[in-house]
């Protein structure tokens, strides 16, 4: 396993090489879900504005209503272009948020913006020819909201239907070209795929990937053939990309290592990658504590926790990880030294001071007053820090739980 302490410079690099290593197939694949992904997000951020907009046109018509009511000559048959506007507007979102029925509510909108452009340009073209004012001329200062909405709508809705189209059809062909490659692989001609089986009815059926279906169906022919050999061990791999929270697969590895005799060195450099892209997977750890224990080794664990911890000082996996470690091969040494450097950092850091806690209460570090008292010493004094921090107090309840009488004399808050 190569060196762990880095710089933090060269720690941020590994991890981009250690990205997910997927076939170049695969990764055009994610790209691809991911544009078609995005562009149903970006499509629904913008009608959800468009709507929003609906009620701008509501305001401005409202606005209108007033002016008119504030002008000589009141509100006249022309209030009617404004109410217009209104249900315009409804009937476009009901559209666009395809409520209720769409098609009616956009027949509705187109109908109405008919009728208020029509007026509009009746309107415009009597002012402009300066014939005699009638009854349902609208005020120079009227502009038709809802048929500006409703245009600007259509046109929207339009572009964003094709441009999900264009991406739906996209990824649909990526997973066509990706369909059936372990299927149709000759390596794997031999081994009798089984499907997945949800059952005659799913209360939710799942839509798997392609590619997740295609390995998952060779992996479960192989476990009923009980095959162990270098090929399933590469199998496992297209698996855990597929999947790496899949427990039966991380089991499986580990007795096709055993089987093959691998070398269990570089199966923990392969789990220190996966940890580091996959932090919060309790499958990679369980596996990761299996390896050291087959190893009957965990010399450089304390070490792999520390970097995966100065990722992610609350990260309760590598905390409990180092635990594990510490009791299990008894690697007590420096872990009180390692505490103070984290509750340096952040004096809030929960996790460091249950660390601190296990660690005292699974070695010789309490087994005293004088060591209990240097304890509730050690507390106080970060209590002083941040009086509102609720992670030194729990501590220092813990302290005092079961030896009140020994520390009654002492005021300690």
């Amino acid at each position: 396993m190569a060196a762990i302490k880095t710089s933090a410079g060269q720690r941020a690099e590994r991890i981009k090489q250690e990205a997910v290593k997927l076939s170049a197939e695969e990764a055009a694949n994610q790209k691809v879900l991911q544009h078609y992904a995005k562009t149903v997000y970006f499509n629904d951020l913008w009608v959800s504005f468009l709507s929003k907009m609906a009620g701008l046109v509501a305001l401005m018509s409202y606005m209108e209503v007033q002016r008119m009511r504030r002008s000589p000559r009141g509100i006249s048959f022309v209030v009617g272009f404004e109410a217009l506007s209104v249900l315009i507007g409804a009937s476009t979102v009901l559209f666009i948020r395809r409520w209720f029925n769409p098609l009616l509510a956009f027949k509705v909108a187109f109908a109405f913006s008919l009728l208020q452009g029509f007026w509009y340009l009746a309107s415009y073209s009597s002012r402009f020819m300066e014939l005699p004012r009638q009854a349902g001329d609208l005020l120079a200062e009227q502009i038709p909201f809802g048929l500006i909405y409703f245009l600007v709508c259509w046109v929207s809705d339009r572009f964003m239907m094709r441009s999900q189209d264009i991406a739906k059809q996209t990824a649909e062909d990526m997973r066509a070209v990706l369909k059936g490659k372990a299927a149709e692989d000759p390596a794997w001609a031999d081994v009798v795929k089984v499907p997945q089986d949800d059952g005659p009815n799913p209360i939710v059926s799942i839509a798997y990937s392609a590619n997740f279906t295609d390995v998952m169906d060779c992996f479960r022919g192989v476990l009923k053939l009980n095959e162990c050999s270098e090929r399933t061990l590469a199998l496992t791999l297209d698996v855990i990309d597929a999947n790496p929270a899949n427990y039966t697969v991380w089991y499986f590895r580990r007795r096709v290592l055993e089987a093959l005799g691998s070398d269990l060195r570089e199966e923990l450099q392969f789990t220190a990658d996966m940890a580091i892209q996959h932090p919060k997977n309790y499958q990679i750890w369980h596996h990761r504590r299996e390896i050291c224990t087959m190893l009957h080794d965990a010399s450089e664990e304390k070490e792999f926790c520390a970097l995966a911890i100065d990722g992610d000082s609350k990260n309760y996996h590598a905390w409990a990880h180092r635990q594990w470690v510490v009791k299990t091969f008894g690697l007590w040494d420096g872990e009180l030294q390692f505490v103070d450097k984290m509750l340096l950092e952040d004096v809030r850091n929960n996790s460091a001071w249950n660390h601190r806690w296990f660690v005292l209460n699974n070695s010789s570090g309490l087994a005293t007053t004088a060591d209990r008292q240097r304890e509730i010493d050690y507390a106080l004094d970060k209590i002083s820090i941040a009086v509102h921090n609720e992670s030194p107090w729990n501590y220092l309840r813990g302290l005092v739980r079961g030896h009140e009488a020994a520390f009654a004399a002492q005021r300690l808050c």
